[in-house]
């Protein structure tokens, strides 16, 4: 099993990485007509199958007795249309959230208003704000990873017959270990790449963001790894 797991950790290494690059590079692509602007999703759908493809055939890898890379890669390619489609509406999800909580001082202020008159005592908008805000941060780190997730690992291994796994419940392992593991994956890395050490010299400093960024990508990988094991359980 551990030599599986290494065979699976040398394939995510570079993978993830090339990954990022083709992000990063997607992201100066020239928008300035209509032409390029569809050019432009194309790249940015190819690459978002990759990562489904890359992801789907690691959760069916964990989902299997007698794991094989190989047949990992093939059964997520079959079902690679279902991956995409799940991908797309979980991006436009994560945008729907991002939308509402950047809309937040507005009906913050209105409900604010109302619950002042009603109750007749003061209650502050950024009250409403802060509660709101952490509705949508449980939402964004919790809820729609515990729901999505276990769907994505069954459609990998099943085709269509994966998104019947919406309705069943989610364990309590599942509900404690993806939301964390998510944050591990996602925002303890980008803590480790803004911080800052004071440095007087350019080389130290160099050194110092080589180390950060590559301990950042190890806990990237790893964590999201371990997050997908959760979810395939």
């Amino acid at each position: 099993m551990i030599r599986r797991i290494r065979t699976l950790l040398l394939v995510h290494a570079p993978a993830n990485a090339l990954l990022l690059w083709l992000a990063y590079e997607w992201l100066g692509v020239d928008e300035s007509n209509t032409g390029r602007l569809l050019l432009s999703a194309v790249d940015a759908l190819a690459i978002l199958a990759l990562v489904c493809w890359l992801w789907g055939a690691t959760l069916v890898w964990f989902r299997s007795a007698e794991p094989r890379l190989n047949d990992s890669f093939r059964a997520s390619l079959r079902h690679l249309a279902g991956l995409l489609a799940l991908a797309i509406a979980a991006l436009v999800l994560y945008g729907l959230a991002a939308k509402a909580a950047a809309s937040l001082p507005a009906p913050a202020l209105k409900i604010a208003s109302w619950l002042t008159w009603t109750l007749r005592t003061p209650v502050k908008p950024a009250w409403i704000t802060a509660i709101f805000t952490a509705i949508l941060w449980l939402l964004r780190w919790a809820v729609l990873p515990v729901l999505l997730l276990p769907v994505a690992a069954a459609i990998a291994e099943r085709g269509r017959a994966g998104w019947r796994a919406l309705r069943p419940r989610r364990s309590w392992r599942q509900w404690l270990a993806i939301p964390l593991l998510a944050l591990v994956a996602f925002w303890l890395p980008s803590v480790l790449l803004a911080w800052k050490p004071v440095m007087t010299n350019f080389g130290p400093e160099l050194l110092s963001f080589s180390l950060r960024a590559l301990l950042a990508y190890a806990l990237f990988v790893g964590s999201l790894l371990t997050l997908t094991r959760a979810a395939a359980e």
